[in-house]
């Protein structure tokens, strides 16, 4: 499995996040998703934008500013943690999630 652990935002204390492929068809942003939140961001300014943990999943949804989001600045060495570990075909990123 594909996974980062960071501390984002307001969070606590780090989780561990599951790292998505890049969109191929996007703008080129880095989606991230752990138990508790899901976050986007530019690797190349950081600015991105972090659910805010509340009411269970923590889908898609959620990273839309009037759902909760808010906007964050991801640190260099997570957006460099989450470039390097970016899944490959016929990699795993979860219990039966495999990139095709």
């Amino acid at each position: 499995m594909k996974q980062i652990t960071a501390k984002l935002g307001n969070m606590r204390k780090a989780q561990d996040w599951v790292v998505y492929p890049y969109s191929r068809t996007s703008d080129n942003t880095i989606l991230i998703q752990c138990d508790k939140r899901i976050c986007q961001f530019d690797p190349t300014t950081g600015k991105g934008m972090i659910s805010d943990g509340k009411n269970g999943h923590q889908g898609f949804h959620k990273l839309m500013p009037m759902m909760g989001a808010k906007e964050v600045t991801v640190p260099q060495e997570v957006i460099t943690a989450a470039q390097d570990t970016q899944p490959q075909v016929g990699q795993s990123i979860g219990a039966g999630v495999t990139i095709g």
